[in-house]
């Protein structure tokens, strides 16, 4: 995320600790713990004598339970069940069935055993050998919680008994009656009935309000557990949304935690962040200010009004407007984020901030016309003052952008990726994993924009599975998502749409619909089902996919839209549809501003249907006007297409040997990189000049030609299968039979004219654009 929280987390003071009964219950699990491994005299839980146990815990079990403890004393009090669910399968039997033995003692016995059982742990925790190092997080812990429950009063130490038994009920009451025991053995004791000192019982209708008010003893209760929890949940969504709470849960537990401290400023913003993630746009402002109202807050001293830390509260007025800049720019909001971010820079300036400054520099290179002279100055003096600074976060950003404007100014790729190698240096020196999956996202873009497929696949594939874990999370962010949608795109490219639907799915999975990056698959999901559905003739579909396609992508949409109705054969609304996209690509700036390799698209899909129209002239002029436009750019692959476009154009000005000639020098390219389905174009129209070459010989050089081609156009109708171009494969295998019927094999003939009759009664030609087609 691009948002900016300072000082989160410092300049506060911890209010003092109060007991709960979730944290007396943690007391007793670590005091019944130091007793177990201490050689005493106990009464063993599984039998009836007196006996000298001293319970045995291995280095793991040590481990584990030292571990949990630390992450229960980290978060959120949880009621009794929650606890149990957790501590039930990492801790040994005896220390559980004891730790559930004594918390049944506090509610039979009443206060005076909870006071006694505190004032025991006082005794072994000042006077005796406990156990436990009084400076380590345990010590501290119950240092803590015990002097707190020294200070309460007597009506104070009544009530929280009486909070205690409601929490221990509230555990108890579980679905089928079971016991808090689970799958203990019949030896053990069972904590399925409750008896009370003093006889009581409970109705069901004070069971279910002792339930519900067993509910009101979670959430965070502490500044210190609110302010962890904050940190844990913003480095989540900001490293793996997945792995945070789910948006509602997370805004209740925000809400929770402002209830028990109003003053918390971080918790505001953490649900800003967490409207962000929902698109949340009314939320996430209302939020975002009142995180920044509460930062520069007036207090009053001595009677007078004064400012809380003038520097301070300076500080986060330059970062409110940064970040309300920042919230425009993620909704689409150009104009509006301008006046915010200008007032930043204007703060910054007058404060010689020159950090702000550089993440305003930034998102003014973002706000301004790209591609543009002025961009490219803003570019260079970002990285070169952020260098200065030692800013490596916004340095790596800042060439991973001079990098993407140099691409799009038609610079060498050369020169390009060398640019990106510093951007490599610096995340791998700093250990900044979210960027360096970023540059690969990056550096895969590119590979693809010049036409390298296989640098594409291996790139995404390297983004997954580089080592990104921080704190034992993953990296999940927006490169990974690239990622996999690159992989399914391939997958679908090789005609293996299945393949690309599970990796889609599994996407899903990991950036659920709704949230962050979910419209990357998406967009994803419906070009993979237009490029399989406009193939096998499924027009319907195709056209659901078109218009799915325009929520996330407008030109694309309207691209594909060109395409399915030329497929259909509605040359007058395709040929309107892209002159319009040409219109749009003309302009070239501001928003309007689309990529070189888009024109090339739009250029051969005017080309081609005009070539498919029988205008060879209008499509000759389109064509080569994308191969220009692609050379400048260095786009290898659209040149490539450009180049099969051509040939077929030539073929049809009976020019075989210049189409054959163009076919040879783009050869390589199509076949190591191309998709299955323009391999086997390029194969077709390869096989068609060898023919009409063939067909001007005389004698054996002749019947050798058209041989040769015969066994080629075996493979061109294996590509069209694969990428499921059912109606196209009538082209190879019509072509074939008449070759056959020229060589005089008649069996061979009547085989590939009773598949071609298979094939059209299937997929019948409907229109004469479709007959130019194939």
């Amino acid at each position: 995320m691009d948002q900016l929280l300072p000082g989160l987390g410092q300049g506060k003071s911890s209010k003092e600790e109060q007991v709960s009964p979730h944290k007396i219950s943690l007391i007793v699990l670590i005091h019944e713990y130091c007793m177990l491994r201490k050689p005493v005299t106990t009464q063993s839980v599984f039998s009836d004598n007196d006996s000298d146990t001293e319970v045995k815990f291995s280095e793991r079990e040590k481990r584990d339970f030292m571990v949990t403890i630390l992450q229960l004393l980290q978060s959120s009090d949880l009621t009794l069940k929650e606890l149990c669910i957790k501590i039930r399968d990492k801790m040994k039997t005896e220390l559980y069935v004891l730790f559930l033995k004594k918390l049944q003692e506090f509610v039979g016995e009443g206060v005076g055993a909870m006071k006694d059982y505190v004032q025991n742990v006082m005794r072994d925790y000042f006077q005796n050998n406990s156990g436990v190092e009084r400076t380590s997080v345990l010590g501290l812990f119950i240092r803590r919680m015990v002097l707190a429950f020294e200070k309460l009063s007597f009506t104070q130490v009544t009530d929280l008994y009486r909070k205690f038994e409601r929490y221990y009920v509230a555990g108890v009451e579980q679905d089928e009656g079971q016991s808090l025991a689970g799958s203990l053995t019949d030896s053990a004791m069972s904590l399925s009935g409750i008896r009370f000192s003093r006889g009581r019982s409970l109705d069901p209708f004070q069971l279910a309000a002792d339930r519900k008010l067993g509910e009101e003893v979670r959430g965070v209760n502490s500044q210190r557990q609110a302010e962890y929890f904050i940190q844990q949940q913003v480095f989540l969504l900001q490293h793996n949304p997945k792995e945070a709470l789910p948006p509602a849960d997370l805004q209740e537990k925000i809400l929770e935690m402002l209830e028990a401290n109003p003053e918390l400023a971080e918790a505001h913003f953490l649900s800003y962040l967490n409207s962000l993630r929902v698109k949340e746009y009314c939320t996430a402002v209302h939020n975002l200010f009142h995180y920044f109202d509460r930062k520069t807050i007036f207090t009053l001293n001595k009677g007078q009004v004064q400012v809380k830390g003038q520097k301070e509260g300076e500080v986060h007025r330059r970062y409110a407007a940064l970040n309300l800049a920042a919230l425009h720019y993620r909704f689409g909001h150009k104009e509006e984020a301008l006046a915010p971010l200008q007032e930043a820079i204007g703060m910054a300036q007058d404060a010689n901030d020159n950090v702000c400054l550089q993440h305003a520099l930034g998102w003014l290179h973002r706000l301004s016309e790209q591609g543009t002279a002025q961009t490219e100055n803003l570019l260079e003096r970002a990285v070169a003052k952020s260098s200065e600074l030692m800013l490596p976060n916004l340095m790596s950003i800042g060439v991973q952008a001079c990098a993407r404007h140099n691409a799009f100014s038609a610079a060498k790729p050369c020169q390009v990726f060398e640019y990106l190698q510093k951007s490599d240096m610096l995340n791998c020196q700093h250990s900044q994993s979210g960027f360096m999956c970023t540059s690969f996202a990056n550096k895969a873009a590119l590979w693809h924009m010049y036409g390298k497929r296989e640098c594409t696949s291996m790139l995404s594939q390297m983004i997954l599975h580089l080592d990104t874990t921080e704190h034992s999370v993953y990296y999940n962010g927006e490169s990974v998502c690239i990622a996999m949608c690159n992989l399914a795109r391939i997958h679908a490219q090789m005609g293996q749409y299945n393949f690309a639907l599970d990796i889609i799915n599994c996407a899903k999975k990991r950036f659920p619909k709704k949230q962050a990056y979910s419209e990357i698959w998406m967009q994803t999901e419906q070009e993979v089902l237009f490029e399989r559905t406009i193939l096998n003739r499924k027009f319907g579909v195709a056209e659901l996919a078109v218009l799915n396609l325009k929520a996330f992508n407008p030109l694309e949409s309207q691209l594909r839209h060109a395409i399915l109705c030329k497929e259909k054969g509605d040359i007058t609304p395709a040929l309107t549809e892209l002159h319009k996209l040409l219109e749009t690509c003309q302009v070239d700036k501001g928003d309007h501003s689309v990529t070189a390799d888009f024109k090339c698209r739009v250029y051969l899909e005017l080309g081609s249907l005009y070539r498919q129209t029988g205008n060879a002239s209008s499509a000759q002029s389109y064509i080569l006007e994308s191969m220009t436009l692609a050379k400048t750019h260095h786009l290898e692959y659209m040149t490539a297409l450009g180049a099969v476009q051509l040939a077929s154009v030539q073929l049809m000005m009976q020019l075989p040997h210049q189409a054959l000639t163009m076919l040879y020098q783009y050869m390589l390219s199509l076949q190591a990189h191309g998709t299955v389905y323009d391999q086997a174009n390029y194969l077709m129209c390869y096989v068609k000049c060898k023919v009409a070459i063939a067909t001007r010989q005389a004698g054996d050089k002749k019947r050798e030609g058209l041989l040769s081609c015969v066994n080629s156009l075996n493979r061109v109708t294996e590509l069209y299968q694969n990428c499921e171009a059912f109606l196209h494969v009538k082209n190879p295998v019509y072509l074939q039979a008449r070759l056959y019927h020229e060589l005089g094999f008649t069996t061979e003939r009547n085989r590939c004219s009773h598949q071609y009759r298979q094939i059209d009664q299937q997929y019948p030609t409907l229109s004469h654009i479709s007959v130019n087609v194939i």
